[in-house]
């Protein structure tokens, strides 16, 4: 029976959701490759730098506190060999303090192709973030541990729509091995109905599947396949003549089902809902507020705040069927220059179930700088 509590909750973020902005942004975090047509026959250098620094001071029995603190390295060529056709290749290092040696050295390539308003992606994805993804089902952390994607993706984008579907080939398999292969993809769209030069009604879809298994590995465990999926609703308006300059809002119903040809998971299936809302002023700073209430629910990669199924290592196996939390979230992100940003973030929440506060709170260092080579004019 929904509490009183909870009715008060939620009939608040319904009448903010005019007031609102949902999704983050994350726009600092993206690595996204334009193609220029004017640009063919370059050859360029590019940098790309992300230092760290997220701390989770948490001592609840879902979700461990721990801290992530380091940087990435991402030098890599890009060559537009023509007009709709670019090509990177580079390598990728991260290196987290307090190891001795880098935690990932890995080979960096991607291939885009550009036609109108779709792009293909081959090799190492447009992912991980850029996927617009919301936090139950993705995790943000991902992007300081898990930030390689590589497979096959697609992308269709323009003023009224943003449509993403790909497949991440997350470990291959050959015959005898005693591991599973691992596959992720799924699926982003959002659809911006123009009500007015400065409104829009937000349409957004989001659906992400995980599966485990394989025909020539040796591993004794069955099949695992696991769906996540939100539909959701939202409300954008860009404003001139205020401190603010967006508005927005997006609420979500969130989905798990387990379709696994075996049960291992504690839940079958579950759903979360999902409310935000984030005030975003001209100087880049945001203030929000996100509401969750989730009955067993599971997601392979989301955040782990939002599961109904422990992931602490001291206190394996614990299931709270509901979880109910308020995010409260400040963000800046201070633009030094075009190609350097220091982002801030503090996110404290509150969790109604066990009458608990604890908080994140976090700093970035962005530098993206780009080097002309060459270019033949032939």
């Amino acid at each position: 029976m929904m509490t009183v509590k909870k009715s008060f909750v939620i009939v608040v973020c319904v009448l903010v959701h005019y007031l609102a902005y949902g999704q983050l942004d994350n726009n600092v975090f993206s690595n996204r490759s334009t193609i220029d047509s004017t640009k063919a026959k370059e050859l360029s250098l590019r940098f790309h730098t992300l230092g760290f620094f997220k701390n989770n001071e948490y001592s609840n029995r879902i979700a461990d506190g721990f801290t992530l603190f380091g940087y990435q390295l991402n030098p890599y060529l890009t060559y537009q060999a023509s007009p709709s056709v670019r090509i990177d290749a580079g390598v990728y290092l991260q290196k987290d303090f307090g190891v001795g040696d880098f935690t990932e050295i890995a080979p960096y390539f991607r291939l885009k192709f550009t036609r109108g308003d779709f792009n293909i992606i081959f090799g190492n994805l447009e992912g991980n973030l850029n996927h617009g993804l919301i936090e139950p089902i993705y995790d943000f952390e991902r992007v300081l541990n898990d930030r390689l994607e590589n497979g096959i993706q697609g992308v269709w984008s323009n003023e009224e729509v943003f449509l993403d579907f790909w497949v991440n080939w997350e470990r291959q398999i050959f015959k005898g091995d005693p591991f599973q292969e691992e596959i992720s993809g799924g699926l982003s769209f959002n659809y911006a109905l123009g009500i007015s030069p400065n409104s829009d009604v937000l349409i957004p879809m989001q659906l992400f599947l995980y599966h485990q298994g394989g025909q020539i590995d040796t591993n004794p465990n069955p099949v695992t396949t696991l769906m996540n999926a939100a539909f959701g609703l939202g409300f954008e308006t860009r404003r001139h003549d205020s401190f603010l300059s967006s508005i927005r809002s997006e609420n979500y119903l969130v989905i798990y089902d387990d379709q696994s040809t075996e049960l291992q998971q504690a839940y079958v299936d579950g759903y979360g809902i999902y409310l935000n809302l984030i005030l975003k002023a001209r100087n880049n700073l945001s203030l929000g507020f996100s509401y969750w209430n989730g009955d067993e629910f599971i997601s392979p990669k989301g955040g782990q705040l939002f599961s109904s199924v422990s992931t602490s290592i001291n206190s394996p196996g614990v299931l709270e069927e509901e979880r109910e939390l308020m995010i409260f979230r400040v963000f800046h992100d201070w633009e030094i220059s075009k190609e350097f940003t220091f982002t801030t973030r503090v996110e404290p929440y509150y969790d109604f179930r066990n009458s608990q506060l604890e908080l994140s709170h976090a700093f970035y260092l962005n530098f993206r700088p780009d080097f002309f080579l060459w270019k033949n004019k032939r």
